[in-house]
């Protein structure tokens, strides 16, 4: 047998797929159709210079020096396959992966985690497909053969193994390209945040929390800040992926601190579109409804008054199971709390074997060498085994301490800890001992640090979402500090204070644990300059959110993202200028926020902060007018038309005040909407008693004033809306749909030369709904979806079950009771789904397909439609009303 190889070596792994079939198939023959593939695989496997380890069943293992040689054998093998004449025309593939790492040999064969990656790779293949790890890819990229070529699909995660990898897929002409989704535990829908650090220690507690995971429905996780209780629940949240069959879900509740915001933040986890108006509860419970589902809740001390939302979700889902992470117990019936202890200590006179091998140690070691990979612990393991034991085992201290390895040995690192232990414990005696000793331990790493280290170290506690590098700069920017913004954050980094954490498509975005936070915070307090801080993080956040340009529908998607990503923030920034009444940038921010609480809410949430907002004491400014045009229209989204009326009444007098025209122009259309809208229930009544009888006619004098002073002006967004504005008076206050449809279109080409969708997607909607009622219900439709596609583009999910809805009405009126009751089905199963509770604006419009239906055909077509609707999600309804479906 030829050596095999050691050091850095590619592993190759090779299967059949579909061999059980093939045996059924051929019966004897298959024997020599498997001989036949090994000597395939051989002949390949030597010409490129590698090795045969083993086989196993159709299983093939082999080692190669070079990754280009097991690249090489990849492609040979594949090739020779196809020239090959199998028994009975049978269709022979072979799934195979490639992986290059350590070759560490045990006797005969290979052992190390490479060995097992390499493995897993092969596994999620299919036949005909060659996929590598990114460390293979790196190695052979610049010498593929001719013809060869690589598809990156991405990171994906797999069982057993901590770390997700990176794969490739091997392009080879000639050959089958396209194969589904490789079967890799990222195929099961999560959003588990990829862990930097290895997993160290803590196997019993990780294999009891999965065990008591597996077996009830609610298991908390309690101990104070820096026990590990987060990294705890995230390996046993990893490990357990491919057991529930819809996934695994974290949600970080550090941010938030309010438990009205906890079930829209759990919303967002699990990636649900809700109702702008609607309850976020009420989607969450819907959607987690049958669902085979794990809830990572971390941080849940934050909202511990939250507790009973946790007991609703688990009664109302039966397959639904949660892990929480607290440092106090839910208290909720058939919780089981588990308590994440300190890692603990090993004796310091432990032989040397026993040291390197304790949880902490080898913690301190692993975090040491990823600050210094050359550190050599055998010298100094009497030295860590005393830090681990001088902070009592707490993760956090240890992963501290190790990363001031490249300035100073373990025995520096334990002198200087002892100091302060020692005169924090004789200053803090009413915190309990472990809280003492890891405020020691942050204590410490503190006053090692630069002045300008310290300083933005405690400016970043202000973003309780995490920051990216251009906030973090802005924010916590120095005139005095002695290096450059970047090294002084990376410094913050390497010493473990501060998180960097990569995210796809967004960059690197920089975080601290909660607790290290607080600590920051209460520097910022004490010793530096706070407001200033937080009137910088306000600034910040109005330049952003005033700058967005959501005109296009993807640059609309791509800010709106940004937004929810910011959120945390910016309901800091916000919530700070009303404690500390700073109106000014308050105000800015939640103008700029105006159209995404209108589409993706919560309107509520928007409605209250500008409530908050306009209290405070300020002058009566056109930015104040700006705010209450805002609110008003988000509480006319939110059905409260009074409130809607009074709000746009008072930016218009503010408007005229401060002499701004265009404000005027804006302030006039909205007031005349409200004017026309005014006979909608109850408040019919009411107008005759103020003796506004001849509303119609006073918002049609309103928007004509309007349209000229805007064109006056040269305001294009003005004159258009106010010009569509007219068209809702011909349409619908004076019942003139065919004279409404020139207006409507004059409005129309208006906003295309704009370019904002969402007035085009009101106005394509107003179009439709005149032409439909002019009886042109075709025409009508096609209007409909050209809204539809332009909400699809922007991502405005929650607005589209509503013109489904209406498409559904048409479709109805049109005598099409099949499709109408299918399209109505999928738009209402959408709006349950979001959460919706208020009927829509325009519900009117919706009339009652379903009874038209029954009184049309019979009840079993009804029923069948209905279900066949409540079946599809909104791109399917889509695709159905748009006859592509």
């Amino acid at each position: 047998m030829t050596e095999l190889p050691t050091g850095t070596v590619t592993f190759f792994f090779s299967d059949l797929e579909g061999s059980t079939r093939l045996l059924q198939r051929l019966g004897n023959t298959f024997d020599q159709l498997l001989i036949d593939l090994f000597e395939i695989q051989r002949a390949a496997i030597e010409s490129a210079g590698g090795v045969e380890v083993r086989t196993e069943g159709d299983m093939i293992f082999a080692t190669f020096p070079s990754a280009i040689g097991g690249v090489s054998a990849a492609v040979a093998t594949l090739r020779a396959i196809d020239d090959h004449d199998w028994p009975d025309d049978v269709r022979v593939q072979v799934r195979i992966g490639l992986h290059t790492g350590e070759g560490r040999l045990a006797g005969p064969d290979y052992v190390g985690i490479d060995v097992h990656r390499a493995a897993r790779i092969s596994a999620a293949g299919h036949g005909g497909q060659v996929l590598l790890s990114d460390a293979t890819r790196s190695l052979a990229d610049s010498g593929l053969p001719e013809g060869v070529g690589l598809r990156d699909l991405g990171e994906h995660r797999f069982k057993d193994l901590e770390d997700p990898i990176r794969i490739f897929q091997l392009t080879v002409r000639e050959q089958k390209n396209e194969f589904p989704e490789i079967s890799s535990l990222s195929a099961r829908p999560n959003n588990l945040p990829t862990l930097l650090t290895s997993f160290v220690g803590r196997e019993e507690e990780l294999d009891e929390v999965a065990r008591l995971v597996e077996s009830l429905r609610l298991v908390t996780l309690t101990g104070p800040g820096g026990s590990g209780k987060t990294r705890l629940a995230l390996q046993v949240a990893t490990r357990l992926l491919e057991d529930f069959s819809e996934g695994v879900f974290f949600v970080d509740l550090s941010p938030i601190g309010s438990i009205e915001l906890v079930a829209s933040t759990v919303a967002k986890a699990l990636h649900l579109a809700v109702d702008p108006g609607g309850s976020p509860l009420l989607a969450v419970k819907n959607h987690l409804q049958g669902r085979e589902l794990l809830l990572v809740l971390d941080n849940f001390e934050q909202v511990i008054e939250a507790a009973e939302i946790v007991g609703d979700l688990i009664a109302s889902a039966p397959d639904l199971k949660v892990l929480v992470t607290s440092r106090m117990p839910l208290r909720l019936y058939g919780e089981q709390e588990i308590e994440v202890p300190p890692m603990g200590f090993p004796a310091v006179d432990d032989p040397p074997e026993e040291l390197i091998r304790h949880p902490a140690v080898a913690l301190f070691v692993d975090r040491a060498r990823s600050v210094e990979p050359g550190f050599d612990p055998d010298d100094h393991l009497g030295d860590i085994a005393r830090i681990a034991a001088r902070v009592d085992g707490l993760p956090l201290a240890i992963e501290l301490a190790a990363s001031r390895i490249r300035a100073m040995n373990p025995a520096s690192i334990l002198s200087r800890l002892e100091d302060s232990l020692s005169l924090l414990a004789g200053s803090e005696r009413g915190r309990p001992d472990r809280q003492r000793t890891l405020r020691g331990a942050i204590d410490w790493s503190y006053d090692l640090l630069t002045q300008s280290e310290r300083r933005l170290f405690a400016r970043l506690s202000v973003f309780p979402g995490g920051s990216s590098e251009d906030a973090a700069e802005r924010v916590g920017e120095d005139d005095e500090a002695d290096s450059l913004f970047i090294d002084i954050l990376g410094s913050l980094v390497e010493k473990n204070l501060v998180r960097k954490i990569d995210v796809a498509g967004d960059g690197a975005r920089f975080n601290m644990l909660e607790i290290v936070r607080e600590y920051a915070g209460e520097r910022l307090r004490n010793d530096f300059d706070f407001e200033e801080t937080q009137l910088r993080l306000g600034a910040f956040f109005a330049d952003l959110v005033e700058g967005a340009e959501v005109r296009s529908p993807s640059a609309q998607r791509q800010w709106f993202g940004r937004f929810e990503t910011e959120m945390a923030n910016l309901r800091a920034a916000m919530r700070w200028a009303i404690e500390n009444q700073h109106a000014g940038d308050g105000l800015r921010i939640a103008i700029g926020l105006w159209h995404f609480w209108r589409l993706r809410g919560p309107l509520s949430e928007g409605r209250e902060l500008l409530d908050l907002l306009l209290a405070l004491p300020m002058p009566d400014t056109p930015l104040r007018a700006q705010a209450l045009n805002v609110v008003g229209d988000l509480a006319w989204w939110d059905g409260d038309f009074q409130a809607s009326r009074q709000s746009h009444e008072a930016a218009l007098a503010l408007y005229r005040q401060a002499g701004d025209l265009e404000g005027e122009v804006d302030g006039l259309y909205y007031v005349a909407m409200l004017t026309m809208w005014v006979g909608r229930g109850d408040a019919v009544d009411q107008a005759r008693a103020e003796g506004r009888v001849d509303h119609v006619h006073t918002a049609e004098q309103m928007l004509n004033q309007a349209i000229e002073l805007a064109d006056e002006l040269g305001y294009a967004v003005g004159a258009a809306r106010a010009r569509r504005g007219l068209g809702l008076v011909l349409g619908v206050a004076r019942g003139e749909p065919a004279s409404a449809i020139p207006v409507f279109q004059e409005s129309l080409a208006a906003f295309e030369d704009i370019g904002d969708p969402w007035e085009l997607t009101q106005t394509w909607v107003n179009l439709a709904n005149a032409h439909r009622f002019s009886g042109d219900g075709e025409r009508g439709i096609e209007m409909y979806l050209e809204a539809v596609n332009l909400m699809s583009a922007a991502g405005n999910r929650q607005a589209l079950a509503g013109v489904l809805s209406l498409v559904a009405a048409t479709e109805s009126e049109l005598g099409r009771h099949d499709r109408a009751l299918t399209i109505w089905s999928a738009a209402q199963a959408a709006r349950r789904g979001m959460g919706a509770m208020n009927p829509p604006v325009a519900d009117r419009l919706m009339g009652d397909p379903v009874s038209a239906a029954r009184a049309a055909i019979d009840e079993t077509s009804v029923e069948d439609a209905l279900a066949r609707g409540e079946e599809m999600d909104l791109d399917r309804a889509i695709a159905y009303a748009s006859d592509l479906g």
